[in-house]
């Protein structure tokens, strides 16, 4: 599992089980600041109870431009790419014909990417970082840039957050 520091922004790779209890103290391997595990339910950082309660999360929504996607257990794989087969088809030059993936699994939510120029990650809180040939759990509300880099309010990037639903 891949986990980015939240406070130096550095790419963990952790051996899952390693997490054990509630409140599972592995540092950082750059800065040596506790890592934090949002929406692993048994395993989750419980600091107060409306951290808690902003864990749950059921659903994952995905925009760009004017299509709306959602991840959840009967919608568990979504394509992002270049082909119109695609879930959200990215028009762009850097975007591979199938890019990457976001997928819902064991309660978690992933992306996957699969292209030859990689995938610009930027999540709430922490610094983006460029996901090539790799899985990495989505944590916090953000924008994916499919072979090209994004910030948190480019028009141009697919917005990511998580909604509960009834």
């Amino acid at each position: 599992m891949i986990i980015y520091c939240e406070e130096c922004g550095f790419k963990n790779t952790i051996d899952e089980t390693r997490i054990k209890g509630p409140d599972p103290q592995i540092p950082c391997e750059k800065c040596g600041d506790f890592l934090r595990f949002y929406g692993l339910k048994a395993k989750a950082i419980q600091s107060s109870p409306r951290s808690h309660k902003a864990m749950v999360r059921s659903c994952l929504v995905l925009k760009y431009g004017k299509v709306v996607v959602l991840v959840n257990e009967t919608n568990a794989r979504v394509e992002i790419g270049r082909q119109k087969s695609n879930d959200i088809q990215v028009v762009k030059n850097r975007v591979s014909r199938t890019h990457a993936l976001i997928e819902y699994k064991n309660g978690k939510y992933y992306l996957t990417d699969q292209s030859s120029n990689g995938t610009y990650l930027i999540m709430e809180g922490r610094k983006g970082v460029t996901v090539k040939k790799e899985e990495v759990l989505l944590t916090a509300k953000g924008v994916i840039g499919p072979g090209y880099k994004v910030d948190l309010k480019s028009p141009e990037g697919i917005h990511f957050f998580f909604e509960q639903t009834p």
